[in-house]
């Protein structure tokens, strides 16, 4: 199996950990913008896109999944209680469900996502979406989908710095925390 993508996602982490140097991670500064944030949460749902579509490839390679309501309904159908994934930030003593959109009657992208587009396609009118909370919940649903698409894997190593879901226990199903649908 190619862990090139878990590799870029830490990658991706420490760059996001290292923000937190100058501005702490609170929800008091969630809003709080920057270039930073913005270079973040470009490369996060870019990312984001390429692993949601590398899991549906693996769920069902007939299909082709090109956005992210394809993406939902191919990953939701294999994986229903997706949506329920929380990723734990204990050193801040936060839980952020990043997909929990995807549960509700009508599914919708997460407001994450949304504020990713209006700052890739929009960002001299949307420039203050790039901020630190919609890069930490893009960042958190990153981490859920890879290990969503790494599930069956016995061994996920180095572990995230900042971020957590029952590391290292979450892939031994029987003695720990068990990915939600699954």
């Amino acid at each position: 199996m190619n862990f090139q993508p878990w590799y870029y996602f830490l990658s991706i982490e420490r760059d996001f950990i290292r923000s937190i140097d100058f501005v702490h991670l609170n929800a008091a500064n969630y809003k709080t913008f920057s270039n930073e944030y913005a270079k973040l949460l470009l490369l996060i749902g870019s990312e984001v896109d390429v692993v949601a579509k590398m899991l549906c490839g693996k769920i069902d390679p007939a299909k082709k999944s090109q956005n992210i309501l394809d993406y939902q309904s191919v990953i939701s159908s294999t994986f229903p209680g997706m949506h329920e994934i929380e990723i734990d930030i204990a050193r801040f003593a936060l839980q952020i469900k990043p997909w929990s959109t995807w549960g509700l009657v009508t599914p919708k992208p997460p407001s994450w996502w949304t504020a990713h587009n209006q700052v890739k396609h929009q960002r001299d009118k949307s420039f203050q979406e790039a901020n630190q909370g919609n890069t930490l919940d893009a960042l958190c649903g990153l981490m859920a989908l890879l290990l969503y698409y790494y599930k069956d894997e016995t061994h996920l190593h180095p572990y995230p710095e900042l971020l957590d879901h029952g590391f290292p226990r979450y892939l031994v199903t029987e003695r720990g925390k068990k990915l939600p649908g699954t």
